[in-house]
């Protein structure tokens, strides 16, 4: 059997993870959401003198979370893990943060079809190590490698039968109109009374510190810009459909379902294997209209919990 060591110790980059960490796991994104108070936990492969499994956890007293501003943080471990290594992982981690005076832990998942498999057994062991569903939210995905449009409802089929008529084209934008993007899709959230989840100063320091890791997406209508999207590469071939927008004067073309079509073509040209379109709720609760409108566009349900532990 492999011998792994378990270890706690400051942020460190200068190590060999055995897979690709999400985004929101690497310490300038973890420095972005926080200067300090993070502890991080790995299970390092003794054979193999890897990282085999990792939590980044940030501490306020008593109370710890994972993330603290990001989708989701949770523990992430390579697939050829033993199921029982990920365990004792799991209870080092909680005990750790026990003897360090937490009392309460709160933890994000990503959607479970990031890693089919993977994060049903993290939820599992979670919920054996007494945790309780604090939240769950439903998103909903496309696969890449799928046909598009085989997947659309009658009436969206129809909508981009009429955008494309009406002359409406899909295009890739620069990311120095990262702002012109953000304007436009900030006011079509004022204009349907829906919050943006990111102001400007943050998405500007996030895309600085990576900035290959955000696209932006656009469809034109002559010189008018009627849908975009900023976008964002999570890591493990997934992208993220992260704000995605158009005004009411384009309701009737429904612009965003020849955004979704480029979008998964330029996934498939580009080694993508999932579009994220995110979840649909508002204030906990579904949005059933936003939920009807992604399932009509082909989209699969996924789940996304949020866990806490008290003791």
């Amino acid at each position: 059997m492999t011998d792994y060591t378990f270890k706690e110790s400051p942020l460190a980059e200068n190590i060999t993870y055995a897979y690709e960490r999400w985004l929101f796991h690497y310490s300038g994104h973890l420095h972005l959401q926080s200067p300090g108070n993070w502890i991080t936990f790995y299970a390092i492969n003794n054979t193999h003198h890897t990282i085999d499994a990792h939590l980044n956890v940030h501490v306020d007293g008593s109370l710890a979370v994972s993330p603290l501003r990001a989708p989701f943080g949770s523990y992430q471990f390579v697939s050829t893990i033993k199921p029982v290594t990920l365990y004792k992982f799991l209870e080092f981690t909680l005990a750790r943060l026990h003897e360090q005076g937490v009392n309460e832990f709160t933890i994000t998942n990503p959607p479970a079809a990031y890693l089919p498999g993977m994060i049903d057994l993290l939820t599992t062991f979670l919920l054996n190590n007494e945790f309780e569903v604090c939240e769950a939210e439903v998103g909903t995905f496309l696969r890449v490698n799928e046909d598009f449009r085989d997947g659309l409802s009658r009436r969206e089929s129809r909508c981009l039968r009429k955008a494309e008529r009406a002359g409406l084209k899909f295009r890739v934008v620069p990311t120095h109109e990262l702002e012109a993007i953000y304007t436009f899709v900030l006011a079509c959230r004022t204009e349907r009374g829906y919050d943006l989840s990111i102001d400007w100063e943050t998405l500007r320091k996030t895309v600085e510190t990576f900035p290959d890791r955000f696209l932006l997406f656009g469809v034109m209508h002559d010189s008018i810009l009627a849908a975009a999207s900023i976008a964002i590469n999570v890591g493990n071939g997934v992208l993220v459909n992260f704000h995605p927008a158009h005004p009411r004067d384009y309701d009737h073309l429904s612009p965003v379902v020849m955004l979704l079509d480029g979008m998964i073509n330029y996934g498939r040209e580009n080694g993508y294997r999932l579009l994220d379109l995110g979840t649909s709720a508002i204030d906990g609760e579904p949005n059933f209209g936003l939920l009807d409108f992604k399932l009509g566009v082909g989209g699969i349900p996924t789940t996304k919990f949020t866990f806490r532990r008290r003791w």
